[in-house]
């Protein structure tokens, strides 16, 4: 059973639900292009072209496809072909993401960043925009995570991807620091 997030502040939110999927190979980016998504051209960049669907570009060949709206039948139809084994194609390798993810977001979002995390996300949110930015590959309270910074309309918030065998300690250690963060600033 998974356990609740509590709200912080609306710092901390869940959104594991959204469907998902990643591939990599010699000709994976071929493949994106043919589903008609926008495939950034820089190694651990994203892009958000159409506003509903994430792609990331981990490394130089490894892709992660997220759709940001719970429902996407679309994302969920082409993860569920690429798995399926009769539909592989040579050069073209699924990998299954069953990531926990979470949002973090809110005027305290960079202070509990860099409470828990070696990288200041700071700079790195300055040349992110709402359709484009960084990836980050790093570890958070010895996580180990995936994580891109988005700027939109001003606020900035942080879209986090661990494994899901972390997920209880990341998100209960992260809601915890956050309710300290939030006890000591109004006292």
């Amino acid at each position: 059973m998974k356990s609740p997030v509590r709200p912080v502040s609306s710092m901390l939110r869940d959104v594991t639900a959204r469907p998902r999927f990643g591939c990599k190979g010699p000709l994976a980016e071929a493949w994106l292009h043919e589903l008609g998504l926008f495939v950034p051209q820089a190694s651990n960049s994203w892009s958000c072209e159409r506003g509903d669907i994430l792609l990331a570009r981990l490394a130089t060949s490894e892709f992660l496809v997220e759709s940001l709206a719970p429902e996407h039948a679309q994302i969920r139809n082409i993860a569920a072909s690429l798995l399926d084994p009769a539909q592989r194609r040579p050069g073209l390798v699924p990998v299954p993401r069953q990531d926990l993810v979470l949002e973090l977001a809110g005027a305290g979002a960079d202070g509990l960043l860099l409470e828990t995390c070696n990288v200041n996300f700071a700079p790195l949110a300055l040349n992110a925009g709402a359709c484009a930015g960084p990836v980050v590959l790093t570890q958070m309270v010895g996580v180990g995570l995936t994580v891109i910074p988005r700027r939109a309309d001003g606020e900035v918030s942080y879209l986090i991807w661990c494994d899901p065998s972390f997920g209880h300690y990341l998100r209960s250690t992260l809601a915890g620091i956050a309710d300290d963060m939030i006890r000591s600033a109004s006292s």
